[in-house]
């Protein structure tokens, strides 16, 4: 009778044990299937899809240098369509001059940017592998400026994992560019991107990438501080974002490169503050 027992015992803790790593694989082969789910949860947490102005300030930190240097930076985004168009003007405190860098994103086709050439004094297309060029002496790559996953990087599985004793999303991405893999870390319940390491073709970490400083505006959360460490050079970029406003209308000139560029040559502020046309109705069809 003990010993009919003892075996009924474990043959329940089997059956228990089981059904438990059938049900974590389940959990994991749901998340690995729902990759698109969280980009889309990321891509609204971030309110990607509406217009924004904001200013920032980068700061860079190279070891060995006498001098960190910085910049300001003014930001604005708008949506057309189906493409979101970004543009970037940043000066180094003290300079008089500007990097104006545009980037447009279409669903379905390769991400583009475009930067103004001091020394040419004409704009420059960015497509593809350059796309992970630095930028502007900073330890950020040109389409590391999107601040939300580039769709090349979104593509690949996801899983639960535990960090510092939270449950968090990660999403591991298909080799990309000279990357082995990229891997973005999400928070479940905000839906905001936490963290992103970059992985080259020898399995070793390159950079990381963090959000920080969860701020609210307009109604809206979003990580306040982005923080990118190159882990060879250790060499660090971190933007403050501030004066964040969401919903603002923008007229279409500020987003024109031949009006943009009209500006630059005659000297006047390539990015001008926007008008504040939140308040005023659309114009009529």
């Amino acid at each position: 009778m003990i010993f009919r027992r003892f075996v009924t015992a474990l043959r329940l803790a089997g059956v228990v044990a089981m059904l438990a790593v059938t049900s974590a694989r389940a959990q994991d082969a749901a998340s690995a299937h729902d990759a698109d789910h969280w980009i889309t949860r990321m891509a609204e947490a971030l309110h990607v899809t509406d217009t924004m102005s904001a200013h920032a300030h980068v700061d860079v930190d190279k070891p060995g240098r006498d001098d960190d240097f910085d910049f300001d930076m003014q930001i604005l985004r708008d949506v057309a369509g189906r493409s979101t168009r970004t543009v970037l003007e940043m000066r180094e405190t003290g300079d008089t001059q500007s990097i104006v860098t545009e980037l447009v994103e279409t669903p379905g086709e390769p991400l583009t940017s475009w930067y103004w050439d001091l020394q040419k004094r004409r704009w420059v297309r960015i497509r593809g592998l350059q796309g992970t060029d630095p930028f502007a002496d900073t330890t950020f790559r040109y389409e590391d400026l999107w601040f939300v996953e580039p769709s090349p990087r979104r593509k690949g599985r996801a899983k639960w994992v535990e960090e510092a004793g939270r449950r968090l999303v990660e999403i591991e991405s298909d080799p990309y560019h000279y990357y082995q893999r990229v891997v973005t870390r999400i928070d479940p319940e905000s839906g905001l991107p936490l963290s992103v390491r970059f992985i080259d073709n020898t399995g070793v970490p390159i950079r990381e990438q963090h959000y920080e400083k969860i701020t609210v505006a307009d109604g809206h959360a979003f990580p306040s501080v982005v923080r990118l460490r190159d882990l060879s050079t250790r060499s660090v970029t971190t933007i403050s974002f501030g004066d964040v406003r969401f919903g603002r209308r923008i007229p279409a000139s500020f987003f024109d490169l031949s009006a943009i560029e009209d500006r630059l040559r005659r000297g006047a502020d390539p990015l001008p503050e926007p008008p504040d046309l939140r308040d005023e109705a659309p114009p009529a069809p």
